[in-house]
């Protein structure tokens, strides 16, 4: 049964048209993933699936009786209220039930054995209880309790108000409280967003063994992989729909593009050749007939030809390659990595840090949310300093920082202008710098409220790696990027001589740029010589951990996911292409043919014209003979020439 139904959908905003004819249905149970560049639409997708916007033209039906829960990148809610009390909300009925239980146990308790109110008061309870059974109420509290400790959410903060909570902080509430909805179906934008590696990987067996429906939103490529059955590709303002995972769905949807563009070229052949044929042939009286009977054909083609998509530009970084320095790049040695308490005094974070990161490492720092990963690349930063102890830079490094909340962008500015003051006020400068970020022409007079946040981490990442740093620190940059920019990202990275100590709870990322592996733990600073022995020792912690990727042979925008369909439809494929390059090269050597004898035709005429030829009449007979045996070939090459273009059109 279908929860929602997409029929010919438009709608635009601020101006720009997002989605034209968008048709399609979500069923109950599917598990799908909506894929999309930034900026494509897919948060606006997901407000029209969930009500929160309406379209502009068509239509959206909605299933009645069917729950539908929106988890936003940055929701809008009441939030003088405790966390406790807003999770809560998720089991109503169950809580209601519950409070009214206690509040009749305390009556039970008052009453005498033979009091007359007792009988009335027991049979009360007794359907309170019927109730509170009925909602779920003897385990909402475990269902709770397993969703807090998942998406590692500390005791404190449930009795915290909202309107205390960081950005991050209220992420994962507001997540929390949409899988404890029940919804039928679960729409989630970016939800791996300020979360650990521990609860994304929750997240991810959550999501597998949820019994309703989902769509997903995220740049998270390996939970992609692991939960998605069925794809949606939002792309050239139409949403495509394809089931499988989305490993399959990169492999046939590139192989789909090939197909088309293949097709296209092939057809554009085809009608030049047919044209060339009936420039040629349209004023000879006996092939007449034929050449009209191509200009047909050539409008046929024309009428059928279906021009691909327009292949979005891949999004190359090209980091500058920065200025080596000295072999010790960072040095930081404190007995105490620690923030203030609401006591007045220090949370110690981190004990007995001794860290030294040489030049050209790229050294991933994990750990669970509040370990103290941001707290030490700050002081990293030297956005903070050691309360003992001493941190510092080695000769020439020039640290750059990448922040979470990142520096503030002008709201009222276009993207050109965010970007000029770094291009020394040289428009045309700017423009080639947001070029390389995936800026088109008229993406660059966007205004910057109007910006995705993947556009904005786009700008924001533009604004520190175009600089001259030799050391970046980057605390979850993937954060709001599409998957393509993340790969992107990942090709800039591992390309970058430079030196980088990366926040990050991207395990795709982790594993494509990753040298060595830092991890807090327990308060503890934990140095694993290798990506590969630091899942080795989350498996033998916890079980078997995610399997880390391999290493990419190909680069994204340089084959990566391109793999032919397997089995036999691989084979059909290359069938059929080589035939086709063999059909091309033999009309290219008919089509040469044809002009030999024509070239040589046109000689002998040139010579039969000639008056001397005629005073050697043996000379003018062997002319003459050749001049028929030439005009024999050339029909014969016509010939020739015209069933390989009819065969084309077979």
């Amino acid at each position: 049964m279908s929860i929602v139904t997409f029929d010919n959908v438009e709608k635009s905003y601020a101006g720009r048209r997002l989605f034209t004819t968008v048709s399609f249905s979500l069923h109950e149970r599917d598990h799908a993933v909506l894929a999309g560049r930034n900026g494509a639409g897919k948060t606006t997708l997901l407000r029209l699936i969930a009500g929160h916007e309406h379209a502009d033209a068509g239509s959206i039906t909605r299933a009645r009786g069917h729950r539908i829960w929106l988890h936003e990148q940055t929701p809008e809610l009441q939030r003088d209220r405790s966390v406790n009390d807003y999770l809560l909300e998720a089991f109503g009925d169950a809580v209601e039930v519950e409070a009214a239980l206690r509040a009749t146990e305390e009556r039970l308790s008052g009453l005498a054995e033979h009091s007359p109110e007792l009988r009335d008061t027991m049979r009360a309870y007794q359907q309170l209880q019927r109730r509170f059974e009925a909602a779920g109420g003897y385990g909402y509290r475990d269902r709770l309790g397993g969703v807090v400790e998942g998406l590692g959410l500390p005791e404190t903060m449930l009795q915290r108000r909202l309107l205390s909570l960081s950005g991050g902080e209220l992420t994962r509430v507001t997540l929390a409280r949409a899988l404890l909805a029940d919804a039928d179906l679960l729409l989630l934008d970016e939800p791996t967003n300020h979360l650990d590696i521990d609860s994304v990987e929750w997240l991810e067996g959550f999501l597998a063994a949820y019994e309703r429906a989902f769509l997903l939103v995220t740049h998270d490529r390996r939970l992609l992989e692991k939960v998605g059955r069925r794809v949606l590709a939002l792309e050239h303002e139409h949403v495509e729909t394809q089931a499988g995972d989305f490993a399959t769905y990169l492999r046939e949807s590139e192989a789909r593009h090939d197909l088309m563009r293949r097709e296209y070229e092939q057809d554009l052949e085809k009608i030049e050749q047919l044209q060339r044929f009936y420039d040629r042939f349209h004023a000879k009286k006996d092939k007449a007939k034929q050449a009209k009977a191509k200009l047909t054909q050539i409008e046929r083609i024309k009428a059928g030809l279906r021009k691909p998509p327009r292949q979005r530009r891949s999004f190359k970084l090209g980091l500058p390659q920065p200025e080596p320095s000295a072999r010790i790049v960072l040095e930081l040695k404190t007995p105490a990595v620690g923030v203030g308490s609401s006591d007045g005094g220090t949370r110690v974070l981190v004990r007995d840090v001794d860290l030294v990161i040489e030049r050209g490492e790229k050294v991933a720092l994990l750990g669970p949310n509040g370990s103290g990963k941001t707290t030490l690349i700050e002081m990293v930063a030297g956005l903070r300093s050691p309360a003992s102890g001493a941190s510092f830079l080695g000769h020439n490094v020039r640290a750059a920082y990448y922040s979470q909340q990142g520096r503030e962008l002008h709201e009222d500015e276009t993207v050109l202008q965010a970007v000029l003051p770094m291009a020394g006020q040289d428009e045309q400068a700017a423009r080639g710098l947001l070029g390389r970020f995936q800026f088109g022409p008229d993406e660059v007079e966007k205004r910057v409220e109007m910006l995705s946040g993947g556009e904005r981490s786009r700008l924001r990442l533009l604004t520190l790696l175009v600089g001259d740093a030799n050391f970046l620190l980057l605390d979850e940059p993937t954060n709001h990027l599409d998957t393509g920019s993340v790969e992107a990202l990942a090709d800039a990275l591992e390309d970058y001589t430079g030196t980088i100590l990366l926040v990050t709870h991207d395990r795709h990322l982790i594993d494509r740029v990753a040298t060595r592996v830092l991890e807090i733990r327990d308060g503890r600073l934990l140095n694993h010589l290798s990506v590969a022995r630091y899942w080795e020792a989350r498996a033998e912690r916890s079980g078997p951990a995610p399997e880390p990727a391999s290493r990419p042979t190909a680069r994204s925008g340089e084959g990566a996911g391109r793999a032919a369909p397997a089995g036999a439809a691989a084979v059909r494929d290359r069938q059929t292409a080589e035939e086709a390059r063999r059909r091309r090269a033999r009309l290219r050597a008919a089509e040469a043919a044809v002009l030999r004898e024509e070239r040589r035709l046109g000689e002998i005429d040139a010579e039969l014209s000639e008056p001397e030829t005629y005073a050697d009449r043996d000379a003018l007979a062997r002319l003459l003979d050749e001049r028929t045996v030439v005009e024999r070939r050339l029909e014969s090459e016509y010939a020739a020439w015209e069933r390989l273009v009819d065969e084309g059109d077979a």
